[in-house]
């Protein structure tokens, strides 16, 4: 949920580096149950995204959409050619969360090489969510920052209006008003 991470979290020679920090803004826009990230161009500093559009000569988007109880999707979109991808992150147990990711694509890309990206990519978040874990043991103030932590003050409104309406028999409070533009640096 964290839209800053991906320098910090994804370090590899086919993603990032930090030294690509640069200064971003995206808009963001209330839907059912969630959010989405509107449709935008993704990263410039990104090395998948970049041999996307020479593939294709035309312009990639990605619109991002982060669903309760624990679904993010992604459609990424180029010409003719696009990517889509699903992941959930499910409580198996008080100390243990599960993550689930499916994907479906186009591109000319073979399933084994996806296979071995995609593994480093997603053991990459798990490696961060384990380390959060630890620390949330402690039972923190959290200090979430706006730009970048505003989708997760988002989630966490939502979550708690959600449970707030299922006690009362409300309609379900959403914490955006509309669109929102965020910056930060990634």
């Amino acid at each position: 949920m964290d839209p800053a991470h991906g320098p910090f979290v994804h370090q590899s020679w086919f993603w990032r580096s930090q030294k690509s920090i640069h200064e971003k803004a995206k808009q963001f826009e209330p839907i059912p149950y969630g959010f989405r990230m509107s449709p935008h161009s993704p990263s410039s500093n990104s090395a998948p995204y970049q041999l996307l559009k020479k593939m294709t000569g035309a312009p990639v988007t990605t619109t991002i959409d982060f669903v309760l109880p624990n679904m993010r999707s992604e459609e990424i979109r180029s010409g003719k050619l696009w990517f889509s991808s699903l992941t959930t992150v499910t409580p198996v147990r008080r100390d243990l969360c599960r993550i689930d990711f499916l994907a479906a694509w186009n591109v000319p890309l073979p399933i084994t090489i996806f296979r071995i990206f995609a593994k480093t990519f997603l053991r990459q978040d798990q490696e961060t969510m384990i380390r959060q874990a630890e620390g949330l043991r402690h039972n923190p103030h959290l200090m979430l920052i706006d730009d970048a932590d505003r989708p997760a003050k988002w989630y966490f409104a939502l979550k708690g209006n959600l449970l707030e309406s299922r006690r009362t028999g409300r309609a379900m409070a959403h914490p955006m008003d509309g669109p929102v533009t965020l910056h930060w640096r990634s």
